[in-house]
């Protein structure tokens, strides 16, 4: 990594620049592990099975017909 540091006069560091390739591999790696902890979190939540999810979509999306008397 070619990271240069920012510093203040008490020499401690504030600040980074990386080049911007590096800066949006990193930016991957952090959103790939968010999306991996996402996982892992919902592992045990209940599930629901694609046909029924299907049926509630369609009924959702379907127009809605008004009640004849």
């Amino acid at each position: 990594m070619n990271a240069q540091f920012v510093v203040d006069v008490e020499g401690r560091k504030t600040a980074v620049v990386l080049p911007i390739d590096e800066f949006r591999a990193l930016v991957e790696r952090l959103e790939e592990l968010e999306d991996l902890r996402l996982i892992e979190e919902r592992r045990s939540e209940p599930r629901i099975a694609i046909s029924s999810l299907e049926e509630l979509l369609a009924a959702v999306e379907a127009p809605h017909q008004p009640e004849r008397p």
